[in-house]
This record gives structure tokens, C-alpha cells and sequence, in this order.
């Protein structure tokens, strides 16, 4: 991700003079993982990254912060997930992603991951990646037993199916409307 630090969001057709930018390593379900980790919590990830240096930067970082990474893999010949945020003075911000190698994570990546996946207490979705593929760990997380928090973000129509799994849903006060 690219982080923009700026006195004002531009408005449309309007370009303003940001202070700073830093490139972090995020991504809803990465950012998740890791702050699971960091509170001790045993956290693992299911994810596609592309085969750059976001990608590779996305893995070292899982790994450093103690992800269980084993079920990341590089989706060849298309560029990581990644967004540009703009914060500014006031702590708004605005942001926008391109879902990029994320849009390639499947139910054959679930099934891959199906021993983590039983033994998943708490399963984290987000909307970054493809319903199919969020609906199919559902499923697996809540026949063993385990709850589904779902990150409903970015904002879209959700099917019944993986609503009527979702034990808790996260959402802003602009997916909320």
C-alpha cells in the first residue's frame, strides 16, 4: 500500500501538494493477520500475491510478524492487490485499491488449506478477494465449529448463502449505507 500524507483529499479534477508517502505493507486480510499475530494470537493467512516486489515485500513481511504464510502463493503474470490512501490533516482518508492477484484466490486455494482451515477458530474475510472463494472457507471454518467475522469492505451485494454464515459483520459508516 501507499500511504499519502496531505493538508486536504483532493476534490474531483483538483491535485493537491501531499508532505509525505510511505509505502507499508497491508492489504485488509494482511493488516488483520498481523495484528492477530502481534497480540499472540496463532494466525495464518490464505491469500495470492503477484510476482513483484509488493508481492515478495507482502511474504517477508507475514513471516517477520509471525503469519503462518504456507498458503500464500504467487499468482504469476498479475501484479499484488495493493491501494493509495490519501490521509489529511484532520485523520479522513480516502482510498483506492486494485484488487489485482487477489481476484485469483479460489475454492481450489481453500481446499488446498483445508487441515489449517479445520482447525480455525476464528476465520477473518474481507472483500478484497472473490465471494467464491470467502463463501467456501465459511463453509469449512463453521463445520468444524469455528465463527466468521467478515470485513465487508470493499462494499458490495452479498450473497445469502455467505451472510447467513457470517456470525459478526465489520463495516464503516459508508458501507454501512
Amino acid at each position: 500500500d501507499i500511504m499519502v500524507e496531505a493538508p486536504d483529499r483532493p476534490r474531483k479534477g483538483e491535485t493537491v501538494t501531499g508532505r509525505a508517502w510511505q509505502p507499508k505493507c497491508g492489504g485488509k486480510g494482511g493488516n488483520q493477520a498481523v495484528s492477530a499475530a502481534r497480540a499472540g494470537v496463532r494466525s495464518a493467512m490464505i491469500g495470492a500475491v503477484g510476482d513483484d516486489d509488493f508481492g515478495r515485500a507482502l511474504v517477508d513481511n507475514l513471516a517477520r510478524c509471525g503469519v503462518d504464510s504456507r498458503f500464500v502463493r504467487v499468482a504469476p503474470g498479475v501484479g499484488s492487490g495493493m491501494s493509495v490512501a490519501i490521509f489529511d490533516e484532520g485523520g479522513d482518508y480516502g482510498a483506492v485499491i486494485v484488487s489485482g492477484s487477489n481476484l485469483t484466490l479460489g475454492e481450489k486455494d481453500i481446499a488446498a488449506a483445508t487441515e489449517m482451515v479445520a482447525q480455525t477458530a476464528v476465520l477473518l474475510l474481507q472483500n478484497e478477494v472473490p465471494e467464491a472463494a470467502n463463501t467456501a472457507a465459511a463453509r469449512a471454518v463453521k463445520a468444524h465449529g469455528g465463527r466468521v467475522v467478515l470485513n465487508a469492505a470493499p462494499a458490495r451485494k452479498l450473497s445469502g448463502e455467505l451472510i447467513a454464515l457470517t456470525d459478526i459483520v465489520i463495516v464503516n459508516a459508508i458501507e454501512a449505507e
